[in-house]
Formats: structure tokens, sequence, C-alpha cells
């Protein structure tokens, strides 16, 4: 009796162990069992009306996606990918307001495939800090190129939100704050980083740096008077390529004033420039309370409490700063290591310029892939707001305007806005004041134009935002 138990014994343990190599084997596995879609559940996200987790099992360890369209579009999207699991979370997250849609489940366990049935959900209205943008018009000529694009933008008033849009103007994508978001940043990572702050802090100032990626969960989240954080930022925030953060920030510092009829122990409020590492640790700051004496300014009672007024900063290749000065109308090159300032591009700097080369209130100052100097040229003593694009000799300070595209009055922005290159050769502008994004070609034609109902701060492609179909190897 004991020795018939130990041979069922052992044909059963026999059995099990060539049952589980089988099913290790995809071929085999797929023949025996069969992978299966076990259960999809949609469920709707009440702080977001359009984004949507979809919650898959299936019978086997698999990769999963979704794949999802509009019923009046033949444009298949494609959700994000899980693998190697029995249970999956799938995000629908490129989506319109109003708009019913289809959606069905792949799994994919080697060669084995299987789709789940199609199930149905409509989108409702968006209403959290979302305005309108409205598309006035789009060139025939570029209707090919701008299908696929997505741009991201920021609504600054209180409630404020991360805004992704298509070409069309259709919002896609949103995030909304119980604060303002002051400005955004599409991350090489498809995350976004942003400042945040109450309405109430000027210069698109705010309290807290926040990144957040396509699902919406933050990622990052830097706040005042917790960490190294101890002082508030504005205007710009970006990753460099070593994958620290660095931003504008407020700055202030005691001088003697009495010589301009101030008080011996004065406040100047300035700004600097911080740089925090990945784990949010502060690892360099400076500031330009050190190296322009405030006495040199006759109107510095009149300026003090935000004097001079940094508004962009951008991180060159060969690691030093590029910070722009609204109120000098120059262009501050830092030495990174050694703060040092190398050298002031504008009025009263140290490249000559001819007069129709000379910038007022600039926005948004960067160097292109070419290495060529990119702002936005608000010109506030002119009334015309211009993109100019600089070749600079830095060696022997020369500069040359190589290009200047002059928009309409109409579109004239006394503050705030972007220009930033697409595409090779055009230019792609946020205005503030108009309230409008435009795309135009070298010469200022208007090739595509949205009108916003909002406050905008800075337009930006956002490449990669869409998913494409996933490739299971």
């Amino acid at each position: 009796m004991r020795r018939r138990y130990k041979v069922i014994l052992g044909i059963a343990t026999g059995l099990s162990l060539v049952a589980f190599l089988l099913f290790q084997n995809d071929t085999f596995s797929g023949l025996i069992f069969p992978l299966k879609i076990n259960t999809v559940q949609l469920v709707n996200l009440p702080a977001n009306r359009l984004r949507f987790k979809v919650l898959v099992t299936t019978n086997q360890k698999s990769s999963a996606y979704l794949k999802y369209w509009s019923r009046n579009s033949k444009d298949t999207l494609y959700s994000d990918l899980s693998k190697d699991s029995l249970h999956h979370t799938l995000n629908v997250m490129c989506t319109i307001a109003k708009t019913n849609y289809t959606f069905e489940v792949i799994a994919v366990r080697g060669k084995d495939s299987v789709s789940s049935n199609q199930y149905h959900f409509e989108t409702k209205p968006i209403y959290q800090a979302t305005p309108y943008f409205d598309l006035v018009s789009m060139d025939p000529s570029i209707e090919k190129e701008m299908k696929g694009k997505y741009f991201l933008t920021q609504i600054l008033t209180q409630p404020g939100s991360m805004v992704i849009i298509n070409y069309k103007g259709d919002i896609v994508w949103y995030e909304p704050f119980k604060k303002g978001v002051k400005v955004t940043n599409w991350t090489p990572q498809h995350t976004i980083l942003s400042i945040v702050g109450a309405e109430k802090i000027p210069s698109s100032g705010g309290d807290e740096i926040v990144e957040t990626n396509l699902a919406g969960k933050q990622v990052l989240h830097l706040q005042l008077g917790k960490g190294d954080m101890d002082k508030m930022v504005h205007h710009e925030v970006r990753y460099d390529n070593e994958g620290n953060i660095y931003a504008l920030t407020f700055d202030k510092k005691v001088f003697d004033l009495t010589k301009a009829k101030g008080l011996p122990r004065d406040t100047v409020h300035g700004d600097g420039i911080v740089v925090f590492n990945k784990a949010g640790h502060k690892i360099w700051e400076w500031s330009m309370l050190d190296h322009l004496d405030p006495l040199g300014d006759p109107l510095i009672l009149k300026h003090k409490k935000d004097w001079v007024h940094a508004n962009s900063l951008f991180k060159d290749t060969d690691g030093n700063f590029l910070i722009s000065y609204r109120d000098l109308n120059q262009v501050w090159k830092v030495d990174y290591k050694t703060g040092k300032v190398l050298w002031k591009f504008g009025e009263g700097g140290d490249f000559p310029l001819k007069d129709n080369e000379l910038f007022y209130a600039q926005h948004a100052v960067h160097f292109d892939d070419a290495h060529h100097l990119i702002m936005l040229d608000n010109g506030t003593k002119t009334g015309i707001t211009r993109q100019i694009t600089f070749k600079i000799d830095a060696l022997n300070k020369r500069a040359k305007a190589i290009s200047m595209i002059t928009l309409p009055k109409a579109y004239f922005t006394t503050a705030k806005g972007n220009a930033y290159g697409i595409d090779g050769d055009k230019m792609l502008f946020c205005l503030t004041d108009p309230r409008a994004f435009l795309i135009t070609d070298k010469s200022g034609k208007i090739l595509w134009n949205i009108q916003v109902g909002g406050d905008p701060y800075r337009l930006e492609e956002a490449p990669g935002f869409l998913f494409k179909k996933p490739i299971i190897k």
C-alpha cells in the first residue's frame, strides 16, 4: 500500500513538473493554457475628466495595453504598456471633452495574443481651471505636419492648471491645482516640471516645484521651508543635462543707500539662480546682488523692491547660464563654477549692436541647436514685438542679428511670452497680452493662430506626448 502511494505520488509530482515546464514554454503554454483576459474594469477619476484607468487581469503573466478611438475618428490611440503581470493598470491619457470613445484591451505573452471585447465610455465637459483655446486659422501648407503635434501651456491664475492642447486647440490633457501654475516645462522623461504658487505671488513666482507624470502622479515635489528650498522661485524651472533642477529665485540683500537718500541698512530685492540635485538638495546658488551696485541706479529707491527683474534662465551646453534681465534690456552669461559674469549682451552691454538689433523687455532667451541666441523681443520702447536670432562671437564680443520676425501691432505684448523654433524653419509664439499662440514662417506670415481665453505665459511643443503602438519583444 505504501509502495503504491509512493508510485502515485511520484507520477503526480512528475506530471506537475511537466506541466510547470510546459507552462514556462510560451508555445506549449499557449496550446494547453490559452492566454485569457479575465476582467476589465474602467475607473473614472473624479479629479480629472479626461483621464481614465482601466484595471485588467489575465490568467497568465503577460504584457497588456489599450487601443482606443473616438467614434468619429479613424485615428487609433494607445495607452501605456504594462509588462509581465497578472494585474495591469492602464491609463487613458489623451481624450477630448464631450466625446464618445471605444477601447479594447490587447494582452500578449510570447507569440500568443488576445483581444478583449470592445467597451465604450464618454468624456464629460471639463471646467477645472481650463479656459478655451479657439483655432482661428491654420494655413493648409502646414496642416499635414501639424497633425499629431501637442503643445504644453499653463494657467497662472488661481485655481491653475497644466494644460496640453492638440493642433486644433482641443484640450487633451490637464492637471488642476488649487494654486496657480506659473510656468511649465516638458522634460525629456515626458513629465511636466512646473512652478506652483498662489496668484498673489508676483513675477510668475511660487513656493513649490512640482513634477507630474502623464498619469497625474507627482514624481517630485519641493516646497518652500522644507529641505533645502529656502527661497521662492519664479519664471523658470528646468532640468539640466546632469539631471539637476535649476530655477530663478527671489533674493534680497542689505545695502547702505544713504547716498541715494535711502537708509544706512536698506533692503534691495533682486534675483538669483538656484540648482537642486535629484534628491532636492541645493548644490549651487548665485545672486545678482553680488554683481551689481544699486547706487548705480539713480531710481534705486523706486526699484528696490524688484530690481532689474530677471525673467528667464537657460543653461548652455558649456554648463554656464544665460539669465535675462527685463529692466536692463540685457542678457548675462554667468560662469557656473565661479559665478563670474562672463559677458553682458544688449543695451549698454559688451557687444556693439545696431539700433535695429537692440531689444527691450526680452523674454525666453536661449540658445538653439545651432547655438544661435533666440529671444522674444517684447519691444516695450518700440511698440512692436519681434523674434530675433543672433549669431554670437563671445570671444571677440561680436554679435549679428541673422533673423528677425516682426509681428503685426495687434500682437504686441508688453510682458511674458516666448518664441521657440519649430520644424526647422518656423517660429512658435506665445503672446500674453493679445492672448494668442502663433506659428509663423521666417517672413512673419502667420500659419497657425489660436486665441486663448486665459492668461498664458509660455507655450512649447510636447514631443512624445502621444503613446505609439507598443512593440513587444
